[in-house]
């Protein structure tokens, strides 16, 4: 079982809070609003059990070792498995793993529990920053799952999951992501897996099937909130230049993609 701490959308209301608190890595951004929201989300403490769920070539995992004295892990291939021209640009995983000896790194992905080498009922916290959209609709919930068994009873998930607004596509994906959400319980197992990223409600509601977590109190993830809603922050167009110029997304145009931030508290 699961307590619902919070699942909202990033605003620009908190990231200017961050900001002006000059917060570790608060800047204009989504990863600048995604990292500062982990560290004031949760009272960090020395020896805690922390995993950070793909967390690739990031010192983020070294922070929270040298800031607070966690027991911080971190779980990702590094790419092996992919063939995305993303990981060409990056140095290879054990010289960055062999410059961060804090850090215990597991170069595998989740999904899998029973060839997993992480240890069961282990963490205090597991977070992820940026990464659960990567993961194939296909396996989104047996991820989930395997986090529910790596995680001790009072533990804590969080993560910042990056979305794409359905207004990237126009009024044609607003009106469908309208009708998706509102039709949602209606709808088989393999559509809700096939467009669990479509909207941000469809990827809570299918996190929270995989936890056993009713889906409740989510207007605030509605689709007329992420296209009305001036403060829900949004990609700055930086970010698009930077993809289409070292990654080759020649198609990467549209930045209405937000954050998606959901923190929850296993009771048993």
């Amino acid at each position: 079982m699961y307590e619902v701490l919070e699942v909202s959308l990033g605003n620009m209301t908190r990231l200017y809070d961050y900001v002006q608190r000059n917060l570790y890595r608060a800047k204009f951004g989504l990863k600048g609003f995604d990292n500062p929201w982990v560290i004031e989300s949760h009272p960090w403490k020395q020896n805690e059990t922390v995993l950070d769920v793909g967390a690739a070539y990031s010192d983020f995992p070294s922070y929270l070792h040298d800031s607070f004295g966690s027991e911080v892990w971190a779980v990702d291939d590094f790419g092996q498995s992919v063939d995305d021209p993303f990981w060409e640009r990056s140095s290879s995983p054990q010289q960055f793993i062999d410059t961060h000896p804090g850090v215990k790194y597991v170069v595998e992905r989740l999904g899998v529990p029973q060839t997993s080498s992480l240890p069961a009922g282990y963490f205090d916290v597991i977070y992820s920053i940026s990464v659960l959209e990567h993961v194939s609709q296909k396996i989104t919930p047996a991820v989930w799952k395997h986090m529910d068994t790596l995680l001790k009873p009072g533990g804590v998930l969080m993560h910042a999951v990056d979305v794409f607004f359905p207004s990237n596509g126009g009024l044609k994906k607003i009106l469908g992501g309208w009708v998706l959400d509102s039709l949602y319980i209606l709808l088989p197992e393999r559509l809700r897996i096939r467009y669990c990223f479509a909207t941000p409600q469809a990827y809570v509601r299918l996190a929270f099937q995989a936890l056993g977590i009713p889906a409740k109190g989510l207007n605030k993830l509605n689709v007329w909130n992420t296209v009305l809603n001036p403060d829900i922050l949004t990609e700055d167009y930086h970010h698009g230049l930077n993809r289409i110029v070292k990654d080759k997304m020649r198609g990467y145009r549209y930045q209405r993609t937000g954050t998606l931030l959901i923190k929850l508290r296993k009771t048993c």
